[in-house]
């Protein structure tokens, strides 16, 4: 097996790192003209059309903001899977698939937290990953 072949595929390579405790970041971008933040990091700023951005490493918790429950999946994705709409505590808002019982969902603003999962199968079922966030469960 070649080193290729055991390397994670991600579904949108260069945007997630990892600390030195393997903990998940987003990288995302920062306009050095107008400080607009963004995910995930543009050519060109969509606010001032700068086209010096900087990558910014982001928030990795938040809220969230909006939900939808998808039954009807791409060819390769789980069904249903939710996808969620979350506001980092940087004020980015991000769009990113949802793990929650789906049974029993979590409340809008319900803080959430970045972690790294399976997004779809490629046709050889190969799993391709992508950032997800989970309901934080409240210490009580």
């Amino acid at each position: 097996m070649d080193a290729a072949a055991s390397e994670p595929q991600y579904a949108l390579p260069g945007t997630i790192s990892f600390d030195e405790k393997k903990a998940p970041r987003l990288m995302g971008g920062l306009c050095a003209q107008c400080g607009a933040k963004v995910f995930p990091k543009p050519k060109i700023c969509s606010g001032c059309w700068s086209s010096e951005q900087q990558d910014l490493a982001l928030a990795t918790r938040g809220t969230l903001y909006s939900f939808s429950i998808v039954h009807a999946a791409r060819k390769g994705w789980p069904s249903p899977y939710a996808i969620a709409y979350v506001d980092l505590e940087d004020g980015v808002r991000i769009c990113a698939p949802l793990d929650a019982d789906l049974a029993n969902p979590p409340p809008l603003d319900a803080p959430v937290e970045l972690i790294v999962g399976p997004l779809r199968a490629n046709a050889d079922g190969t799993q391709v990953l992508s950032h997800r966030f989970k309901p934080i469960k409240e210490a009580r």
